[in-house]
């Protein structure tokens, strides 16, 4: 059931799935003429390009005047639900799918429904696609549909009827006939040699392929040669009969109808008689490997970081190849086939994964299947005891202690504000789970926050705790009323008392020396300039104070002070410039 909630979702998701073009829906053949009352079948297939999907979507429409469809067939399908059959309407000329699989699947040439068609009356009906849509088997529907191409079928006077319930093939797509060479042989001394025959559709013959099409095959020919005869056949010993062709030195051959091992086989001849046959292997699997299910062994929860996957799945061809590991997030893990493929993650942090498997075989086709894995967490360490505050250029150092599970590490993590991480620590505890970490390296004076986790001897872990808020500042010169007066602190109360008996001993100038009108003159500059002076020390003070790291409750009281005193110069400049004015 859940299978089929998982696919039903991904099949809604075509409405708001993004189209990156990497599976392409074709007709096979792509055209055909045939008799009036003639009875063909048309195959529509999915080429994947080695991407894997697990559902898609068509309406096709046809010329019902011209063309009739008799049946749909489902069989050999990658799809085995269906949230919409197959249908048709000789009405309106329309046929329609929507089918899925729970597992991915990939290939050039998978099999989606056989429609069997017969002709109605004579013309020319095109099949063409005017909703198509394939969704990659990503967890996410994405719709990767690019190309959708139809056919053509035209039905003329010619031929007779087929007879009831038989579906005949259309008529292979026509070859062209090779290029004979016209030329003087060279005399011989013996029997040509083998033939060294190159296909580059299909360049290794010891290899498979999931590649169906017309092929050219090609050769070197010695200026001795004089014919040739080839054939193609499932038989790898064949006997290429002494009939020859002509003389060509390529040839192209038709594709081939059904999965399975050919042979092209290819003879020369030569003044002194035919030579050996050539035989070139062509192995052709368009089909993907069985559907299978990924077995956890640890089960799908538990608080093993490493649990152990067993998988594995047959190929009725070309035989697996390989397995490919995809983990979310992570770089792919390719292992070639084995007896019994399996394979153990390296441990994993606690945490929900979709863990993906495919099965490739020897030709290219692959199939997929999920596992949802579920790390659980270990039990969360605990913090007994911490000095929250550190007295930097002293003997002061953090230490921190605590209780975890018994003979496992305790991972320590000191972070900045702004959470780049300073440094990180291990500590194992006892047989009683009691642990200790002592900061050995003084940090900045500054905001630090500590975490912890617990970690046993399999690699598994706990979620961390929640960072907890810890201090490096200076060592205090003096305490007053419980408040510890650092350095700093001193120096900007200094320079207060500097600033306020500066403004008294001005003030008590200004009103013992302006006798006179002159005297106030000179007293309103050196006022001036005194108070420039005082409000550029004001400024360097805060400067001084105003470091770009964290302050504590007192350094802040400290910045308070300095903004009332400049708000007090402010005023006082003021006040004094009023009694100059009166003095004139």
């Amino acid at each position: 059931m859940r299978r089929v909630i998982i696919f039903i979702a991904v099949l809604l998701a075509f409405v708001v799935s993004s189209n990156a073009y990497a599976a392409d829906f074709k007709v096979s053949p792509s055209g055909g003429t045939f008799g009036i009352g003639k009875t063909f079948s048309v195959d529509l297939k999915i080429n994947t390009f080695g991407e894997s999907i697990n559902a898609a979507q068509g309406k096709l429409q046809f010329d019902p005047n011209t063309l009739e469809v008799k049946s749909i067939s489902k069989e050999g399908s990658i799809f085995n639900f269906w949230l919409q059959e197959p249908t048709f309407s000789n009405d309106t000329g329309v046929i329609e799918f929507i089918g899925g699989t729970p597992s991915g699947v990939s290939g050039s040439s998978l099999q989606v429904i056989s429609i069997a068609f017969s002709a109605k009356a004579l013309g020319t009906s095109d099949l063409v696609f005017i909703n198509a849509s394939i969704t990659a088997s990503d967890g996410s529907g994405t719709n990767i549909s690019g190309n959708a191409t139809g056919a053509s079928f035209s039905v003329s006077s010619s031929g007779g009827g087929a007879l009831p319930g038989v579906i005949a093939k259309p008529a292979p797509e026509p070859v062209p006939v090779p290029t004979q060479i016209t030329r003087t042989p060279v005399q011989a001394s013996g029997i040509p040699a083998k033939a060294n025959i190159k296909i580059p559709l299909y360049p290794n013959p010891d290899g498979w392929y999931n590649l169906v099409s017309n092929f050219t095959a090609s050769w070197d020919l010695p200026p001795d040669i004089s014919e040739l005869s080839t054939a193609l056949n499932q038989n790898p010993n064949f006997d290429v009969p002494k009939k020859s062709e002509g003389l060509f030195d390529g040839k192209t051959f038709p594709a081939l109808d059904k999965d399975g091992v050919y042979y092209l086989h290819v003879r020369f001849k030569n003044n002194v008689g035919w030579g050996p046959v050539s035989h070139y292997r062509i192995a052709i699997d368009t089909q993907p490997p069985l559907a299978f299910n990924i077995d956890v062994t640890t089960g799908v929860k538990s608080d093993n970081p490493s649990p152990k996957l067993v998988f594995n799945t047959g190929d009725a061809l070309s035989g697996i190849d390989s397995f490919k590991i995809i983990i979310e997030g992570e770089e792919p893990i390719v292992q070639a086939a084995a007896a019994t493929p399996e394979y153990i993650l390296k441990p994993h942090p606690p945490g929900a994964y979709m863990i993906r498997v495919v099965a490739e075989d020897k030709a290219g086709n692959g199939i997929e299947a999920r596992a949802q894995v579920e790390i659980l967490p270990i039990a969360m360490p605990e913090i007994t005891s911490i000095n929250k505050k550190v007295i930097v250029g002293t003997d002061d150092r953090l230490i921190i202690k605590g209780t975890a599970i018994a003979d496992a590490n305790v991972v320590v993590s000191i972070e900045d504000k702004d959470k780049f991480l300073i440094l990180q620590n291990e500590v194992a505890t006892n047989k009683s789970g009691e642990w200790e970490f002592r900061l050995d390296k003084e940090l900045r004076r500054g905001d630090y926050f500590v975490s912890i986790k617990a970690k046993d001897s399999r690699g598994a872990s706990s979620f961390p705790t929640e960072p907890v808020k810890i201090k490096f500042v200076e060592k205090p010169v003096i305490s007053i009323f419980g408040l510890d007066i650092t350095l700093r602190d001193l120096i900007v109360i200094l320079a207060v008392a500097v600033v306020l008996g500066a403004l008294w001993f001005y003030r008590k100038t200004l009103l013992r020396l302006a006798r006179s009108q002159r005297e106030s003159v000179i007293i309103s500059r050196d006022l001036k300039n005194a108070f420039d002076t005082v409000k550029k020390d004001v400024d360097r003070i805060a400067g001084m104070v105003k470091k770009d790291i964290p302050l504590d409750e007192k350094e802040l009281e400290v910045n308070v002070m300095n903004k009332k005193i400049g708000d007090t110069l402010d005023k006082v400049e003021k006040y004094l410039d009023k009694d100059i004015e009166q003095l004139k």
